[in-house]
């Protein structure tokens, strides 16, 4: 097990990340979200084992103890992430997870990567907004917020992601998993979510029509971060999606999504 870990890319370019489950096992770039790091959750080491996996998570850009750096769009996300790939010895195929505000990041290198992403799994993701009707399906808040953030210029989205995080990080004080990561987005000016919430908003260089390789999507009907009928709605664009309801009325992935990722992922890859 690899947390909390740095490598320096070929361009010399610093990254934080962590791997766990057997070395020998199927790859698995994991995308964490909107506040994240390199920390998994603590069932992930034994689903590897269990499902011979190999989970490999990246933290991206203005988080954990990787520096803020520009992108464009979230198609730019492949090439960015791939050297990193190389360098940790990640040569061949492999399978992306994106989790909320990781699925986008996931969703790109499936589009980007076809010939070495073999499958994509998506735990309460943020959807194709882009497609007809998704971004509708929003409450008026929720699209609103993504209006502001199309336009909005760089400081001033990072001091609302600066302000909701300094609340964040007061609430989750004496939390670990959430303090860190929080911290260590501050120590960033909040660059990280400020530049994912403007790629979520802005076009994202390719469409749900791009994701050739088998999804699966698992999403909770009472998800109170991303509407339910708005993920439904982007997954029924997708070429080859299937769609697992979560029973547990959570946006936090259930330790029985967890287990039903991991087998599905394992059984697939075996």
């Amino acid at each position: 097990m690899t947390a909390g870990a740095e490598i320096v890319a070929p361009d010399g370019s610093v990254w934080g990340f962590g791997r766990v489950g057997p070395a020998e096992g199927r790859p698995v770039l994991v995308h964490h979200g909107l506040i994240g790091d390199a920390t998994m959750h603590p069932a992930m080491a034994e689903l590897g084992e269990a499902h011979d996996l190999e989970w490999i998570i990246l933290e991206r850009p203005g988080y954990g103890r990787t520096k803020p750096r520009p992108m464009e769009r979230l198609a730019d996300w492949p090439g960015l992430a791939e050297p990193v790939l190389a360098a940790l010895g990640v040569a061949g195929r492999f399978d992306v997870l994106g989790t909320s505000a990781g699925a986008p990041c996931a969703y790109a290198m499936a589009a980007g990567l076809p010939d070495r992403v073999g499958r994509v799994a998506i735990l309460s993701g943020v959807p194709f907004l882009h497609e007809p009707g998704v971004l509708a399906a929003y409450p008026a808040e929720g699209r609103a917020a993504y209006a502001r953030y199309r336009v909005a210029g760089d400081d001033e989205l990072r001091a609302e992601f600066r302000d909701f995080c300094e609340a964040m990080a007061e609430r989750f004080s004496e939390e670990r998993d959430m303090g860190a990561p929080l911290r260590a987005v501050l120590g960033h000016d909040a660059a990280g979510p400020a530049r994912e919430a403007r790629l979520q908003a802005v076009d994202w260089g390719f469409g749900a029509a791009d994701i050739r390789c088998p999804v699966d999507i698992w999403h909770s009907e009472q998800d109170d971060m991303v509407p339910y009928g708005a993920a439904r709605l982007s997954a029924r664009a997708l070429p080859e999606a299937t769609w697992h309801i979560q029973a547990e009325p959570s946006h936090l992935a259930s330790d029985a999504t967890l287990h039903a990722m991991a087998a599905r992922l394992g059984g697939a890859s075996g």
